[in-house]
């Protein structure tokens, strides 16, 4: 009874072992299964996509290989390197792709460099031929107001350069030639040659006195000045600098009609001989006369001639280029 016991036990104990061991042999067998099993799978996927590759370069021989090749991953990444692309039709000059920042595009058009300044005071030349300038020294006088009403019936207009003591004795002529739109400028104080052009301090000092005359009585501030006699030869480069740097433009003339020399009529067949021989001149003819009643009695004659040939008379002002000796 006991010895069938114990072999029964073994019995049990040798099938348990004879099961685990089938156990872990299925185990073994299974997992080795699988790994075969995976490992071709893989070799399968490998020789399909080797044969996909295979038919793709296939593909591309008969096309003709004209497909543009891309760029991989690895190429676009790298800095400063240029993508290959086909050329265009008309092809611009190639641009390298780069990582770097965009720089702000270029500004379409350099700026249009600003305007330049306007001309100075004085410098504007006048640009007609047809333009004259009747000056007129001296006064102002008792016969002033008979040479404005005479311009007034050719609607003309002149220039009347005064002396500062004759200012004072005929205030209401020179507001007369205000109202009437006549220009006004400076002629002196002394008139006398010694005493003008004795130094630049004396120019300017006599040309300060009349222009604070000039505006005292008609309240008119001008700056346009005309030195006794004419600036040359007496008005050296450092009276002309004295006069620029105190602002006053300097007005000579380009036409003397002797006036004070011939105190009649031929005085007029002076100027028109003058004026005749500047045919063709570009700019302002100034016509120098003096506030005179020799003058004033044949004025009429010259006005007629320039009205008959087109002249237009305009009184100076501060914008035209002066005439200078």
């Amino acid at each position: 009874m006991g010895e069938l016991k114990r072999r029964r036990r073994v019995k049990a104990a040798v099938t348990g072992l004879v099961l685990g061991g089938l156990l872990v042999l299925g185990i073994f067998v299974t997992d080795t299964a699988g790994k075969t099993i995976n490992l071709k799978k893989h070799e399968t996927s490998k020789q399909s996509q080797e044969v996909f590759q295979s038919n793709k370069d296939l593909l591309k021989k008969k096309l003709g290989g004209n497909q543009p090749k891309k760029a991989s991953a690895k190429e676009i990444s790298q800095p400063n390197k240029t993508v290959p692309v086909s050329p265009p039709a008309n092809p611009a000059p190639e641009q390298a792709v780069s990582d770097q920042p965009e720089q702000p595009p270029a500004p379409a058009s350099v700026p249009a460099p600003a305007p330049a300044p306007a001309q100075p005071v004085g410098t504007q030349v006048e640009d007609t031929s047809k333009t004259i300038y009747l000056t007129f020294d001296d006064g102002p006088s008792a016969i002033s107001g008979e040479i404005i009403a005479l311009l007034e019936q050719y609607k003309y207009k002149a220039t009347f350069f005064m002396i500062d003591g004759n200012i004072r004795r005929f205030p209401d002529a020179v507001k007369l030639m205000v109202t009437s739109g006549e220009a006004v400028g400076l002629h002196s104080v002394s008139h006398r040659k010694d005493t003008f052009y004795a130094s630049a301090a004396s120019v300017i000092g006599e040309l300060n006195q009349n222009r604070n005359t000039l505006l005292e009585i008609a309240g008119v501030d001008s700056h346009l000045a005309r030195t006794p006699y004419g600036s040359s030869p007496y008005m050296t480069d450092e009276y002309k600098a004295a006069v620029k740097e105190n602002s006053y433009i300097l007005w000579d003339w380009n036409i003397d009609s002797k006036d004070w020399y011939y105190k009649d009529e031929r005085y007029i067949q002076s100027v028109i001989d003058q004026i005749n021989n500047m045919a063709g001149h570009r700019g302002p003819l100034v016509i120098l006369m003096h506030e005179k009643r020799e003058t004033l009695a044949h004025l009429p004659k010259l006005l007629d001639y320039l009205q008959s040939q087109g002249y237009q008379c305009k009184a100076i002002n501060s914008t035209v280029a002066p005439v200078q000796f």
